[in-house]
């Protein structure tokens, strides 16, 4: 019998034709989830600053604007998905801390685009055109996400398909009759049939909805999601950020416009600070986060907030911008900023990827719920201080104490924080540390080689010889995977690549 080393070159597979390798582009996924986020926001921000044109156009009153429940309609769709996606494409560590700062930057890019687009088309073209811009945009993403999203991510681990309509009916009707009551209830009254039996319906159907949860093996909210220490903070601090900072915009807004005088356009050109800023901060926080416990992070955020909203609250008819709002503004991107991030790296974080989508869509409905919440309440304070046909600098008496609610929420949203919040993060959000075990930390650094991965592994199913040894080490160095193999046959040692090199025995 003799011994002989011979090399078997494996063959490269064909190239797939251009819009079949987009699927394989990771940067480019990383933007159509992101460019759905900044969509999203762009919605809400440039609807914001025309809201005092559109609602005299339209003759409607601040307190019947349950039809922009339907924008959130989209976002129930996209942001969700878009989280899972991100979650099962980039793994645990600085790669999906990096992506979801990405995508959180997106927002804060969003809210830029979204003020300055709601400015120019106000004051130019009419706010029509918002919805018409945003539709097309909307319409030439979802063509990419054709291209781009893969038509499946793995395999499921659940096989079953049935959806819980119970549940979904329940939970969404029930939240709709409860914001209903809350935004008619300072004009129809809080007692009255019209507004009560809405009410107690909603909160019949949430307690509905969550007996659903528990008695069906198929849940659209799985109770076991929340197991996680880290997803309820995430989930509650998200509601009260949301529901203090669209109600700071939206009374900073008629501030500017209806005490102040600003037109839309001036206005759109007050939030650029907040949107720029909040962009630098999202991307500083990204180095902090792997040195910095995130629940220290979320605490430092929640002050800057409350300190805005008091600020917000001494404006003056007679105030110039850069006296009040302007410092204010800083405030509170230093602390949305924070805050945002945290809850967006933590929401996902003790998620198997079988809940990934569900998660997000958790995390999406407290997004999306806190803002009308937010808005509601702001608006019975004001209200109260405001009666009907008041204006000009009369108008501040509302908006101051809507402002202070907005402090009062965010006060809440702290102590949260600090009572439920995880006293550490997991080792795995470290940089060079994203796993205790060096088979799956070499898993994770192979990862973006998954082509390569799967050629060696049909070589070792056509025949060759197993090799007598294999070493492998994965190291992580200024920022970047080091992996090596080396295959011993017969004591001398062969490089693991693409040619490998076996024992032919005869």
């Amino acid at each position: 019998m003799t011994d002989s080393l011979a090399s078997t070159t494996v063959e490269q597979p064909t190239q797939r034709p251009w819009y079949l390798r987009l699927q394989e582009s990771r940067g480019l996924l990383l933007f159509l989830v992101s460019a759905a986020q900044m969509l999203d926001i762009i919605n809400v921000a440039s609807v914001t600053i025309t809201l005092p044109a559109i609602l005299e156009d339209v003759q409607f009153e601040v307190n019947q604007l349950q039809c922009r429940a339907l924008q959130g309609m989209g976002a129930g769709f996209t942001i969700p998905s878009a989280l899972a996606i991100l979650t099962t494409t980039f793994p645990v560590g600085p790669e999906r801390t990096k992506a979801l700062a990405v995508f959180g930057g997106s927002g804060a890019a969003g809210s830029v685009v979204g003020v300055l687009l709601g400015g120019i088309l106000g004051d130019t073209i009419g706010w029509r055109w918002i919805f018409r811009l945003t539709a097309i945009i909307g319409f030439a993403l979802a063509i990419l996400a054709v291209a781009v999203i893969p038509a499946s991510k793995g395999v499921s681990l659940n096989n079953d398909r049935r959806v819980d309509y119970g549940g979904l009916f329940s939970f969404t009707l029930g939240i709709v009759a409860i914001v209903y009551y809350l935004s008619e209830g300072p004009g129809a009254g809080w007692a009255k049939a019209r507004t009560l039996a809405p009410f107690v319906v909603g909160v019949v159907l949430l307690a509905i909805f969550v007996i659903i949860q528990f008695k069906i093996d198929y849940p659209i909210m799985p109770p076991r999601i929340w197991k996680s220490r880290r997803l309820v903070a995430s989930v509650i601090s998200i509601a009260a950020i949301s529901a203090a900072m669209n109600a700071l915009i939206f009374f900073s807004s008629l501030t500017f416009q209806n005490v102040m005088g600003y037109s839309p356009l001036t206005t759109a050109l007050c939030y650029l600070v907040h949107g720029i800023g909040a962009i630098v901060a999202v991307a500083a926080l990204t180095k902090l986060v792997t040195f910095v416990r995130t629940k220290i992070i979320m605490v430092v955020g929640w002050f800057f907030f409350i300190a805005s909203g008091i600020l917000f609250a001494q404006i003056q008819s007679d105030s110039s911008y850069w006296s009040i709002a302007f410092p204010a503004l800083i405030l509170n991107f230093l602390g949305m900023a924070p805050v945002w991030l945290a809850c967006q790296i933590n929401a996902v974080m003790d998620a198997a990827d079988e809940d990934q989508g569900v998660v997000g869509s958790v995390y999406n409905s407290a997004l999306q719920i806190g803002g009308p919440i937010g808005i509601a309440i702001t608006n019975v304070i004001a209200e109260q201080r405001n009666p009907l046909g008041t204006k000009g600098a009369a108008l501040l008496a509302g908006y101051r104490a809507a402002f202070y609610a907005v402090a009062i929420i965010s006060g809440v949203g702290l102590l949260m924080t600090i009572l439920l919040a995880a006293n550490q993060d997991p080792p795995k959000m470290r940089e060079g540390k994203l796993s205790e075990n060096p088979e799956e930390a070499a898993a994770v650094a192979m990862a973006p080689k998954q082509e390569s991965q799967e050629v060696v592994d049909q070589d070792l199913e056509i025949g060759i010889a197993k090799p007598e040894s294999l070493t492998s080490t994965a190291s992580f160095h200024d920022g970047k995977f080091e992996y090596s193999e080396k295959l011993s046959v017969k004591g001398e040692d062969v490089a693991s690549n693409l040619t490998i090199a076996a024992a032919d025995r005869t």
